[in-house]
């Protein structure tokens, strides 16, 4: 599934993604949009003053650009998180204090938690404010060793 992000600076967006959250960018049209790619998260970046194209029609009531909060479902939320959590603890060289993890804080530490309603969820943010929430409506096989299930019964190896 692929998420629309509208961005008030397309070329701070994808160095964003690519180089602090591990995203591969597989399209970039520059001033009009880009397709970034982390695993099962894809995302569509479009720059604020892009042109409607043939089809599409600029709105009126569009007064600029404003973060907002998107929900997003993925698959294998778990190994997403990881890989998310592992591209936002690089270091960052800083000429105040040596190599410091600058984005870790962009991303729970926890991880994907599980809720009432049995999904697996966590959410993270970009460099514009959007925060993206991801949703895994996943089997039970993705809980990691040791989760309850909602019922209290732990989970059995092989369930």
């Amino acid at each position: 599934m692929s998420l629309v992000l509208r961005t008030p600076d397309l070329p701070r967006a994808v160095a964003d993604y690519t180089g602090v959250l591990g995203f591969e960018c597989r399209q970039h049209i520059p001033g009009v949009l880009a397709v970034v790619v982390h695993g099962p998260l894809q995302l569509q970046l479009w720059a604020c003053g892009a042109r409607p194209g043939r089809w599409e029609h600029a709105d009126p009531r569009d007064t600029g650009f404003a973060p907002g909060h998107h929900s997003v479902v993925v698959t294998h939320i778990h190994a997403l998180h990881a890989s998310l959590r592992r591209a936002s603890l690089r270091g960052v060289r800083t000429h105040v204090a040596g190599t410091q993890p600058l984005h870790a804080s962009r991303l729970d530490a926890e991880g994907p938690r599980l809720q009432p309603w049995g999904a697996w969820e966590f959410a993270f943010h970009d460099i514009n404010g959007h925060v993206l929430h991801c949703v895994d409506w996943g089997l039970p096989q993705h809980r990691p060793a040791g989760q309850m299930l909602l019922d209290g019964d732990p989970l059995e190896d092989g369930a």
